[in-house]
């Protein structure tokens, strides 16, 4: 397993790495995540200039009831999550550089803070939740090497 401060430091949806799309910038892959959930341009600019991914993980699940149908899907969900960790890896050389470094170790999403984690993207209370953060770096690695 990959140790925790090296999944803090780049693999976290919560790191210090802005992302850009479509020339607008990102604070952190959490943000650009909460607002693809949304067409409401007010509420998209009020997750994108939160001042953490905290808070922009807390602003989204205020407006969660108008979210996009789509992202009540899991497949819809894992693949705007893996082009948005694509473009932190694309956009971000360290990123690359730690993620070929990780070699073949299992990279594993554990929650020890606040927000809680779900079981989804995390590996869950127990270590046995599905832990598609993990999975997706562990592909995009894959496709690296």
């Amino acid at each position: 397993m990959l140790p925790l401060e090296i999944f803090y430091i780049y693999f976290s949806p919560y790191t210090a790495h802005a992302i850009k799309i479509d020339n607008v910038v990102f604070p952190t892959v959490e943000h650009a995540y909460q607002c693809a959930r949304y067409t409401d341009k007010e509420i998209i600019e009020e997750i994108r200039q939160a001042t953490s991914p905290i808070k922009a993980w807390e602003i989204s699940s205020r407006y969660k009831h108008l979210q996009i149908p789509e992202f009540k899907k899991e497949e819809y969900k894992l693949e705007i999550m893996e082009k948005i960790m694509r473009l932190k890896l694309e956009q971000h050389e360290e990123v690359q550089k730690a993620l070929i470094g990780s070699k073949d170790l299992e990279i594993v999403k554990h929650i020890v803070t606040y927000p809680p984690g779900d079981g989804f993207w995390d590996d869950g209370e127990d270590g046995k939740g599905l832990n598609h953060i993990g999975k997706i770096w562990m592909k995009l690695r894959s496709e690296l090497l």
